[in-house]
């Protein structure tokens, strides 16, 4: 039977072994990955029809590529395969395995002052996957470590990268005045013409910031810029992000046909390269615009998918989130009970990882619920609760939504 090996392990294979070195590997640790079934002919079936690929199979790759590489390459060389691997494996999700990969990379590279910019970098890739998952106090260690590092040798690009993740966490933490602080100083520290791909970054969370402050016109131009600065080095993953984010801005503007179309460009490439975390994005925010659309059907079936995806990561925001969209589905299908429960699901899991702004949505969810349920001083409750953050953030469409809410019997 012919077997495959992960396509993101083949590819850069022969860029670290010669024939005879390739061969042998592939002969004693090639392992089968699961077949793909043949999908509906429908973009939404063949979307909904993506599988998520065999964790074990994977890891069993790396583990045993790490210990044949080990053995065969010299130690600059093999620290380039292991950074390579650690950025393919959070590609696909396996963030267990990058965290891993990194942590050879410190234990390698730990005072060498010739490798010091190869250790800050694994401790900053580590904080990065924490930052995914929401464990926000091991996220902040290891990033303000990376910070020090780079500080201590005056590593301008290293400072200000620090600073943009630092940023993404105060920002998923629903802390935009400090998330702010951080991108513009990082930017400052990227006016490089040529660094594209730090730019590229920082403009994407500024345009981010500015879609939650409802600044949809600034968000557009800086994703717009940042997908300028990321044609420029052909980075299809950021791109996609990019995409997905422009659907975000038509999401909250109510132009749910665009949404679609950028979701769709971007999950067309992200299910290319197997690009895990963005993939369940991409389904999330597929599942709410379905909901807007009235149909509910197409929405639960995103909503399961991301799930399943959110679960592999271990991406306790987007579970939220799936919750939080789940209870609007039931909403509208006057389930109400169940709905309540999804609702309070969501609520818990926010509250728990500390994020403000999916704490709010919520909020303002539940006061829909109660309204429709009859019962007006939960609903109000509720929807004051909600606009306490959207004011804090100073959301002005957020704002008039809720006070007329409020305001309506």
């Amino acid at each position: 039977m012919t077997v495959q090996i992960n396509k993101s392990i083949s590819e850069v294979l022969r860029d670290f072994f010669n024939k005879n070195q390739l061969d042998e590997f592939i002969s004693l640790y090639q392992s089968s990955l699961a077949d793909k079934s043949k999908p509906d002919s429908s973009t939404a079936a063949k979307q909904l029809d993506y599988k998520i690929q065999d964790g074990i199979n994977y890891r069993s790759q790396v583990d045993l590529l790490v210990t044949f590489a080990g053995n065969n390459l010299a130690k600059e060389k093999f620290l380039s395969l292991l950074l390579y691997v650690s950025q393919a494996s959070i590609t696909n999700g396996e963030f267990s395995t990058a965290i891993d990969i990194n942590q050879k990379i410190i234990s390698l590279t730990d005072s060498d002052s010739d490798m010091i910019d190869l250790y800050a970098n694994a401790h900053l890739l580590i904080g990065e996957i924490y930052s995914r998952q929401a464990r926000w106090q091991d996220s902040f260690n290891y990033v303000n470590k990376a910070l020090d590092i780079y500080s201590s040798i005056n590593d301008v690009k290293g400072i200000a990268k620090s600073e943009n993740l630092l940023g993404t966490i105060h920002g998923d933490l629903g802390d935009v005045k400090k998330a702010i602080e951080n991108f513009e100083s990082a930017l400052e520290k990227s006016n490089d013409e040529s660094n594209y791909i730090e730019k590229g970054k920082i403009e994407i969370n500024l345009g981010i910031i500015s879609n939650i402050r409802g600044l949809f016109d600034e968000a557009l131009i800086n994703f717009k810029r940042a997908l300028i600065n990321y044609s420029k080095v052909g980075d299809k993953n950021r791109i996609a992000e990019i995409h997905q984010n422009i659907g975000m801005v038509y999401s909250k503007k109510g132009e749910y046909k665009y949404a679609i179309n950028e979701f769709d460009e971007s999950l067309a490439s992200s299910l290319e390269n197997n690009y895990l975390q963005n993939i369940g994005i991409v389904y999330l925010s597929k599942a709410f615009v379905y909901t807007k659309m009235k149909d509910f059907s197409l929405a639960n079936a995103f909503a399961d998918k991301s799930m399943e995806v959110a679960h592999k990561l271990n991406d306790k925001l987007t579970i939220a989130d799936v919750y939080k969209i789940k209870g609007i589905i039931q909403r509208n299908l006057q389930n109400y009970l169940l709905s309540e429960n999804y609702l309070e699901t969501s609520l818990r899991i926010n509250s728990e990882a500390g994020n403000q702004l999916n704490r709010a949505e919520t909020y303002q969810e539940l006061g829909v619920l109660y309204k429709e349920m009859g019962k007006t001083q939960q609903s109000k409750e509720n929807f004051k609760l909600a606009l306490e953050y959207f004011k804090k953030i100073n959301s002005e469409p957020d704002i008039i939504q809720l006070e007329n809410l409020i305001a309506s019997k």
